[in-house]
């Protein structure tokens, strides 16, 4: 189990998604300007992103309009408004709530600790980072290839067959030079409803990534808490490792990002222990009172590690709570829609979409049920955690620990809809009820006339 761990603690964990955000108008180019040009470029890029994606929704709105009959024939059109108004929801919301978008950040890369307590194993947070950090490379690539091939399609079709560019842009032109600002202005459209929309699974995904990182962290803490006051107290490494090597068998399959090493760390979370132990202890008996108040201590550390949790998941779910009911929303009605025209004119393209539309809701839903999961095996931590050698005082503060822990840890969409595997099943369910009520109405449409 041993490996070169990174030495140096990650300054920021979520530096990889600042440039999408910027182009996206989530995120300022100059977060702290200097001077009133800066402030400028913040102010007229950020009135780019929401004028082309005003514009667009505008031209839609605008066509629905003048072409309208009923709403079954234009259920088509008004699905393809659903991504452009959530992803222009989603840059206004980012823009009225940066400072806390911010200070989510900032809490995140100060709080979050990069190390666990210097125990009998010892654990560190590069294979979380390095997670959410693949986890973004791929889903982001996948985006952009979806938002090319959206964009530069209608061309390579009218390049290929001779006929007039059929553009998802609901506008009559056919002249040059309007034809390519209408394609231009197409393509901007395409990656700012790609990047608002994908960047905000990611940040979700890649935020619940880290909050189980810090929750393995603080699971190999609780069950190292009496090895680390004995080593605080001189006892060596190698003398634990010899009568309790066994701690491999309950760290089993235990944590979900980050692994565990049998390894001597000379840090305890991220400060750098300093020994000036003149004789080190070799014989030794893990229920000697003399190791009970360096227990407590390590306790308090292991509350304080579950508050930061605690706390950092609050914050979390307060700032994506409101979008994340705005995509379910707009998931589930946009899955109904998919599903009728699949029904109407079955191609392997509305199958594609149909197929895109749910992995992206399953990423949401699967995300959130892996924080509950590590969450709930805090519990388990403690239970292991050799409690049986401690004093009175380090029992009653255990078990603080564990009534903290004992509501599960659950990012909600709207503050009342839990994001689990169960709320996925849910909007399947939902979205296929809206579909068969809409086969029925078109049904009962046609026999009336």
């Amino acid at each position: 189990m041993e490996h070169k761990v990174r030495e140096e603690k990650i300054q920021k964990y979520l530096n990889y998604m600042e440039l999408p955000l910027k182009i996206a108008g989530c995120w300022d180019w100059f977060p702290k300007p200097k001077n009133e040009t800066q402030i400028l470029v913040n102010h007229v890029y950020f009135g780019m992103v929401l004028f082309v994606l005003t514009n667009i929704t505008v031209a839609l709105a605008i066509n629905l309009y003048t072409e309208w009959q009923d709403i079954m024939s234009s259920l088509d059109k008004i699905a393809d408004s659903l991504p452009l108004l959530v992803s222009l929801a989603i840059v206004t919301y980012h823009s009225v709530y940066r400072k806390e978008f911010y200070e989510l950040i900032r809490f995140l890369d100060e709080n979050f600790k990069y190390r666990s307590a210097n125990g009998l194993t010892n654990m560190t947070m590069l294979n979380s980072y390095k997670a959410a950090k693949s986890f973004w490379k791929v889903y982001t690539a996948c985006t952009m290839f979806s938002v090319t091939m959206y964009a530069v399609s209608p061309v390579v079709f009218h390049l290929w067959t001779k006929e007039p560019i059929q553009s998802w842009i609901y506008m009559d032109v056919t002249k040059s030079p309007f034809i390519e600002f209408v394609f231009l202005r197409s393509c901007l459209a395409q990656l700012f409803v790609g990047l608002a929309m994908g960047q905000f699974g990611v940040f979700f995904a890649a935020n619940a990534i880290l909050i189980c990182g810090q929750l393995d962290l603080l699971c190999c803490s609780l069950r190292n808490v009496r090895y680390t006051a004995m080593l605080r107290c001189g006892v060596r490494h190698a003398a634990l490792l010899n009568k309790h090597a066994d701690i491999l068998n309950d760290e089993m399959h235990s944590y979900m990002y980050n692994s565990s090493e049998m390894t001597q760390s000379v840090y305890h979370y991220d400060q750098k222990m300093i020994t000036n132990f003149a004789t080190r202890i070799n014989r030794f008996d893990i229920y000697e009172r003399c190791f009970d108040d360096a227990t407590s201590t390590a306790l308090r550390d292991c509350a304080r590690l579950c508050q930061v949790v605690m706390e950092y998941k609050d914050k979390f779910e307060s700032f994506v709570s409101p979008l994340l009911a705005l995509r379910v929303v707009q998931v589930t009605l946009y899955l109904c829609t998919l599903l009728y025209a699949a029904t109407l004119k079955f191609d392997m393209i509305t199958v594609e979409y149909l197929a895109a539309v749910a992995l992206d809701t399953f990423i949401y839903c699967y995300f959130g049920n892996q924080i509950i999961l590590q969450a709930s095996r805090v519990s388990t931590a403690a239970y292991q955690s050799t409690w049986h050698a401690m004093d009175i005082s380090s029992r009653r503060m255990l078990l603080n620990i564990l009534l903290a822990n004992r509501r599960p840890v659950v990012v909600r969409a709207g503050r009342f809809l839990p994001m689990d595997l169960h709320t996925f099943v849910v909007i399947i369910k939902t979205s296929f009820s809206y579909y068969t009520l809409l086969v029925n109405v078109n049904e009962t449409r046609r026999n009336a006339i």
